[in-house]
């Protein structure tokens, strides 16, 4: 059976304001209530059941742990037939033994990621407040999950540098890998726009990434990711691309109920409390995208598999159907950032 997947944003609510972050607004005022969130994820299996789909799903926020309602949640997933299994997206900052305890007896709790941009303690702080020594000993508890854990590293001209401190610090806690995913200039993270990563940074990155993985460096074959995951397996690492969804399989789901292409791509399709969600992914834009629709490099490139970032071009050039300004293949890009007006 296919997969569908959701990243799902259950409440703007946090307690950092993290510089890079995605968000303009940190409170719960717009967030759901619980008998919503159980309207919204019906909609969505109905969806899911006509198309024989099964959902893997990431829980994610603000900070997910701070939503009033974050145990029902879960349970609803883990007794759901349609879900194969979730993931959770965190600071952190929350989880202690106890709260880890708890997530270990989710059968369906698959993956805990947490969010780090620095393995060294002033880059680390520069980006969230946070003390790093306190980050360190949650490291440490995470460790003893049961299942998949992983740092998501937020890539940008700033921290470069710790790539290969992610390697060190995965082996030492115990944990499985780290995924590295560039930034985007949005919400907050508008005040570090001037440090979203260069064409050069991301080819050298991905080029680093592949060596230390022991994998022969061809970038045309890795020309269509958006992100790496690394995996430790045993004495030995493993490199996973990670390709666009672009309407195929997959959308993000924001605390109020409306519906982006992806977290990165701040286009509002429709709001799942007041429409059918068979109705919202006809609406999707990038169902209907082809090569002749892209302007630039995009719309003549080899790479027939690959139709660029959609989500990238948005939020660059405020124009989805703009040329990825981060391809590798792509000599004449510019990364001339615009400022959007809103989230």
């Amino acid at each position: 059976m296919k997969k569908f997947h959701i990243q799902w944003h259950i409440t703007s609510f946090c307690n950092l304001r993290c510089k890079h972050c995605y968000q303009e607004n940190f409170d719960a005022s717009q967030d759901i209530c619980f008998s919503d969130i159980k309207k919204l994820f019906n909609n969505l299996s109905s969806f899911l059941t006509k198309n024989n789909l099964k959902l893997t799903i990431d829980i994610t926020g603000g900070e997910p742990l701070l939503h009033p309602d974050f145990w029902k949640i879960l349970e609803m997933l883990e007794d759901s037939d349609i879900v194969e299994s979730c993931g959770i997206i965190t600071n952190g900052t929350l989880i202690n033994q106890d709260i880890l305890k708890k997530l270990n007896c989710f059968s369906k709790l698959r993956t805990l990621k947490v969010s780090c941009e620095a393995m060294e303690k002033a880059t680390f702080e520069y980006f969230r407040n946070f003390p790093f020594e306190r980050f360190l000993h949650i490291l440490e508890i995470i460790s003893r999950f049961d299942r998949e854990k992983l740092i998501m590293f937020t890539l940008l001209e700033l921290n470069v540098n710790q790539i290969p401190l992610l390697f060190d610090t995965v082996e030492k806690y115990g944990l499985n890998g780290f995924i590295v995913e560039r930034f985007f200039p949005l919400g907050a993270g508008k005040q570090l726009e001037d440090f979203t990563i260069s064409r050069k940074t991301w080819k050298h990155v991905t080029e680093k990434l592949l060596e230390m993985c022991g994998i022969p460096v061809n970038l045309e074959l890795v020309s269509e990711h958006r992100g790496f995951k690394i995996i430790r397996n045993k004495n030995e690492w493993e490199i996973f691309g990670a390709v666009c969804v672009r309407g195929k399989n997959g959308c993000a789901i924001m605390h109020d109920g409306w519906v982006f292409p992806c977290r990165r791509f701040p286009l509002k399709i429709a709001n799942v409390l007041n429409e059918p969600f068979c109705e919202i992914w006809e609406k999707n834009p990038l169902r209907k995208i082809s090569r002749k629709n892209l302007k630039g490099s995009c719309g003549s490139c080899r790479i027939k598999r690959c139709l660029g970032c959609r989500a990238l071009a948005y939020v660059i050039y405020d124009d989805y159907l703009a040329e990825d300004p981060l391809c590798f293949l792509n000599e004449n890009a510019i990364l001339k950032p615009i400022v959007k007006n809103s989230i």
